[in-house]
């Protein structure tokens, strides 16, 4: 039914559950697994706690090497047997990263979205809204959103 899956993934510990769903959704279908990230650079401020930075070219370095690490630590985490995986760094300093997820799902030709409900806490999941949501009125494949539940 399904050939080609993305996960999207922001690198919380949400994601990791968010994974493993798409991992035996991947397996049982025997589709291939792409992990994306999505570089947002509006975040940036937010996550280096607003100090500067040094120059544009240092901060995308940095912005770079953190969404490979979160790819790796993917790549790491779905280490299975009859699991075929891609990963995919979206990158763009205009794009929200919904944008650069729905343009990655048409890109690849993806016949299902998993998405976690939430990954980031506090104010900016309150700014951003949504991810989730806006990717799901996006794009024109189904989208399966994996409830990610708030530690006790």
């Amino acid at each position: 039914m399904f050939h080609k899956i993305l996960v999207a993934i922001d690198g919380s510990d949400a994601s990791a559950h968010t994974l493993d769903v798409a991992a035996g959704l991947a397996i049982t279908h025997e589709a291939l697994l792409i992990v994306a990230h999505a570089l947002d650079e509006n975040l940036l401020p937010a996550r280096h706690g607003g100090e500067p930075f040094g120059s544009r070219v240092d901060v995308q370095r940095v912005w770079r090497a953190e969404g490979e690490a979160v790819l790796a630590a993917a790549r790491k985490h779905l280490d299975r047997p009859h699991l075929r995986i891609e990963t995919l760094l979206l990158e763009s300093d205009s794009l929200r990263a919904d944008d650069q997820i729905a343009d990655a799902v048409t890109a690849n030709g993806v016949d299902l979205v998993v998405i976690g409900s939430h990954g980031r806490r506090g104010i900016q999941r309150w700014v951003l809204g949504s991810v989730a949501e806006r990717v799901a009125r996006k794009v024109e494949c189904s989208v399966f959103v994996v409830r990610v539940r708030a530690p006790a």
